[in-house]
C-alpha cells in the first residue's frame, strides 16, 4: 500500500466541488510549508543518491516497473476530511517485488514512478505540482528506507530460502508503513495542530493489515520470478486486487457511514430546531390562551360594569316615572322625583358618551378642531358641570391660574373634557368638606395644569394602571364609587392627541392625589382668542322662538314628542312628522323655516328625505335649512349627514339648552 498525494489543507475535501485556489502552495500553513520543503528536499537528495549505476536486466526491470504503474492506478481516496484528496493505492506489492528482485537503487526509481502515476491517473482533478512532487519524495524517502532496513537485516536480491527471508520481509514492510504513514501524519499534524502520534494512531493505524498483505504478495512474487516462474507472477496481481476491491468497498462504506452520520446529525439538528420550535410555539399558544383569557374575563367584568352603571341610573328612571304616572306620589315629592330622573338621565347619557369616546379613540377616528383655547374658558366650563356635586359635598374648589399662560393649542371642546374629567373624578374621590385644587403654570414651552385633591389618595402599586380602561382601584362589588373605569383613560388619549402628556402621583393613603397635564401653547404670532362656545347672533332669542316654524321629522312617537314640547315651550311653530313621506308633504304645503329629521327611519331614511327635498329647485323648501337629529354619534355618522345636505349634526338625547340654540342658528340661516 502506498499513500501519496497527501498534503492536507485545512476543511477542503476531495471532490468537484473543491476550490482550486484552496489547494495553492500560500494556502498552507506555514508550519506545513516548511516541513513540504524539507521533505521535497531530502526526497530529491535521497534520490540522486539511490540512482542505479547500472542498467538493471530489461525485462524484469519493466515488468516491474508495469506492475508498478498497473497497481499504483488501483486507489482508494483516503476517508481523512483533512487530507484533501490524498489516496491509498496497492503498488507496494509491486515496490516490494522490485526490492526483492533488483536491489533498493532500481526499487526507488520504480517506486517514484508509481508514485508518480498515482498522482496523475485517474485523478478527480489535477492537483498542483507541489503535492506530487511530495509525494515522490515522500516514496523516495520510504523506499530508501525500507530498502536500507532490508539490507541490514540480511535481505538479498535471490536465490530466495523462505526461513532466511522472513526477518528482512517484516523488517522492510514495517518500515515502509511507519515511514510513509508517519511523512504524511507528520504534515496533517502540522496543519491542525494535533500531535502526531493521534494523527498515526486515528488516520493511519487501521491501514497497517493492508500493508501486510500487500507486502507478503509482492514478496511471494518475488519468489516466483527468482524461480524462473515469470508468468505464475501475473497471478500474484489476483490477491493484490481483491485487496484493492476490498478496500475500496471498505471506502465506500466509510462514506456511506459518514453520509448516514451528516444525514443522522442533519436530521437530529432539524428535530431539536423543531422542538425548539414548537416549544416556542406552544409558549406562545399558551401566552396568547393567557392574554385571551385575561381579556376574556376583563370583558366579562367590563360588561358587567357597564350592565350595572346603566342599569342603576336606569331604575331609578323607571322608578320615579312609574310613581309619577301612576299617582302615587304627594304634590310636595313631585319635584324631587323629576330632578331624580333628570339626573339619572344626564348620568345616562354620560356613561353613554364615555363609550363612544373610547370606540373613537380605539379605532383610530377621534379628530380634533384646533384653536387657541382660553384654559379660563375651558376651567369655567368644567367647573359649571361638577359644581352642584362640590357643593353637595361642601367641597372647596380653588382655581390659580399664571397669567403667563395665555392659550392652549387645541380642541376645546376636548380640552374642558379632560378638565371635566378631572375634576369630576378628584370630587368623586374627596371626602365631605374636602378641597380641589386647580393650578395652571408656563412649564418651558408648555403649559401645565395641575388637579389636586384631599381624597385618600392612590395605593403606590396601582398608580401605573391608573390610567389603563376598565381598570379601578377598587373592583369588588362592595366598592364605593360607581363608574366604568374609563374617565381616565379617556383624559390619556385626548392629553396625547394633543402632543401633550399627564401623568398622576400619591403619596399614599390619605395623602390625596395629584394630576398633572402638559399641553402645548400657541405661538405668540400665532394667539387667537377663542373661548368655548363663541358669542352667538341669536343668544338674545334663546328664550322665544316666536315666529320660527319648525318640522320634527322622527317615526318614535316620544322622541319626536318630547323635541316638539321643547320647541313650543319657546313659542316655536311645531310642525311633526312620522316619515320621510308625510314630511315632503308637509314641506311642499307648509311654511317651514328649520327641519329637524331622525336619520334611521323605516322606509325612506334622513338622507333620501334630504335629497328629494333638494332636488326641488322650484319650491322654496329645497333651501330650508336642516339639521339631523339622530342616535348615531359616531364621527362618520356626523360626516356622513354634513355630506348629505344636513347643515347640523345633533345626537341624542339633546338637551333643551342645545336644541334650541340650535334651531335659533338655523332659522337664522333660513331668515338671511
Amino acid at each position: 500500500m502506498t499513500i501519496a498525494s497527501a498534503v492536507p489543507i485545512s476543511s477542503v475535501e476531495d471532490g468537484p466541488a473543491a476550490e482550486p485556489g484552496r489547494l495553492a502552495w500560500r494556502t498552507l500553513p506555514a508550519a506545513s510549508r516548511l516541513y513540504v520543503a524539507a521533505v521535497m528536499v531530502a526526497g530529491a537528495v535521497g534520490l540522486i543518491a539511490f540512482l542505479p549505476r547500472t542498467f538493471p536486466p530489461a525485462g524484469l526491470f519493466f515488468f516491474a516497473l508495469s506492475a508498478a504503474c498497473l497497481t499504483s492506478a488501483w486507489k482508494v481516496t483516503l476517508p481523512i476530511a483533512l487530507t484533501s484528496g490524498s489516496t491509498l493505492s496497492v503498488s507496494y506489492a509491486a515496490d516490494l517485488m522490485a526490492l526483492l528482485l533488483l536491489g533498493p537503487r532500481v526499487a526507488v526509481v520504480i517506486a517514484a514512478v508509481g508514485v508518480w502515476t498515482q498522482c496523475t491517473v485517474n485523478v478527480r482533478r489535477r492537483y498542483p505540482i507541489y503535492r506530487t512532487v511530495f509525494s515522490m519524495a515522500a516514496e523516495v524517502i520510504t523506499m530508501a528506507a525500507t530498502g536500507l532496513v532490508y539490507q541490514a537485516l540480511g535481505g538479498g536480491t535471490g536465490p530466495f530460502e523462505v526461513t532466511s527471508l522472513l526477518r528482512p520481509l517484516v523488517g522492510a514492510i514495517a518500515t515502509y508503513f511507519c515511514i510513509n504513514t508517519g511523512l504524511v501524519a507528520g504534515a496533517i499534524a502540522l496543519s491542525t495542530g494535533r500531535s502526531l502520534w493521534q494523527v498515526w494512531r486515528e488516520d493511519f493505524l487501521w491501514s497497517a493489515t493492508s500493508f501486510m498483505v500487500s507486502g507478503s504478495a509482492g514478496a511471494i512474487a518475488a519468489v516466483v520470478v527468482s524461480r524462473g516462474d515469470h508468468w505464475k507472477a501475473v497471478l500474484m496481481l489476483a490477491p493484490v486486487y481483491l485487496t484493492y476491491r476490498t478496500y475500496r468497498l471498505f471506502v465506500a462504506r466509510l462514506e456511506d457511514q459518514k453520509q448516514h452520520m451528516f444525514e443522522t446529525r442533519r436530521l437530529l439538528d432539524e428535530m431539536i430546531r423543531l422542538k425548539q420550535v414548537r416549544e416556542e410555539l406552544l409558549d406562545r399558544e399558551q401566552a396568547a390562551r393567557a392574554s385571551a383569557e385575561a381579556a376574556n374575563r376583563l370583558k366579562d367584568q367590563f360588561l358587567a360594569t357597564v350592565s350595572h352603571e346603566l342599569r342603576t341610573p336606569l331604575s331609578a328612571i323607571l322608578g320615579w316615572s312609574e310613581m309619577l304616572r301612576t299617582g302615587m306620589l304627594a304634590e310636595e315629592r313631585r319635584d324631587r322625583a323629576c330632578e331624580a330622573i333628570f339626573n339619572n338621565a344626564r348620568r345616562q347619557a354620560q356613561l353613554i358618551d364615555e363609550l363612544l369616546d373610547m370606540a373613537r379613540i380605539m379605532s383610530g377616528k377621534l379628530t380634533l378642531a384646533r384653536t387657541a383655547v382660553n384654559p379660563r374658558d375651558i376651567i369655567a366650563g368644567a367647573l359649571e358641570t361638577v359644581q352642584p356635586a362640590a357643593e353637595a359635598k361642601r367641597i372647596q374648589i380653588s382655581v390659580d391660574i399664571d397669567p403667563q399662560v395665555d392659550a392652549f393649542d387645541g380642541d376645546a371642546a376636548r380640552l374642558q373634557q379632560v378638565l371635566w374629567n378631572l375634576l369630576s373624578n378628584a370630587v368623586k374621590f374627596t371626602p365631605a368638606a374636602g378641597t380641589v385644587r386647580v393650578r395652571v403654570r408656563r412649564a418651558g414651552s408648555a403649559g401645565e395644569i395641575t388637579v389636586t385633591d384631599s381624597g385618600p389618595g392612590i395605593p403606590r402599586d396601582f398608580l401605573p394602571s391608573v390610567f389603563e380602561p376598565f381598570r379601578q382601584a377598587d373592583g369588588s362589588r362592595t366598592r364605593l364609587h360607581g363608574g366604568l373605569g374609563l374617565g381616565l383613560a379617556i383624559v390619556r388619549h385626548l392629553v396625547e392627541a394633543h402632543s401633550g402628556s399627564v401623568e398622576v402621583d400619591s403619596a399614599g393613603d390619605g395623602q390625596g392625589a395629584t394630576f398633572t397635564v402638559r399641553l402645548p401653547l400657541v405661538l405668540a404670532n400665532d394667539r387667537q382668542r377663542s373661548p368655548l362656545y363663541p358669542p352667538s347672533e341669536g343668544d338674545h332669542l334663546l328664550s322665544s322662538l316666536r315666529g320660527v316654524s319648525v318640522l320634527v321629522v322622527d317615526d318614535d312617537d316620544e322622541s319626536r314628542s318630547v323635541v316638539a314640547a321643547y320647541l313650543e315651550n319657546h313659542h316655536a311653530r311645531v310642525l311633526t312628522a312620522a316619515s320621510a313621506g308625510e314630511a315632503l308633504d308637509l314641506l311642499q304645503r307648509e311654511h317651514v323655516n328649520v327641519l329637524l329629521a331622525d336619520v334611521a327611519m323605516p322606509g325612506e331614511d334622513g338622507y333620501t328625505l334630504l335629497r328629494k327635498l333638494r332636488a326641488l329647485h322650484a319650491s322654496r323648501a329645497a333651501t330650508i335649512p336642516a339639521a339631523a337629529l339622530t342616535a348615531f354619534a359616531r364621527d362618520e355618522d356626523r360626516h356622513a349627514a354634513l355630506q348629505a345636505g344636513f347643515q347640523m349634526h345633533l345626537t341624542k338625547p339633546i338637551d333643551a339648552g342645545s336644541l334650541i340654540a340650535a334651531v335659533v342658528s338655523l332659522s337664522h340661516a333660513s331668515l338671511s
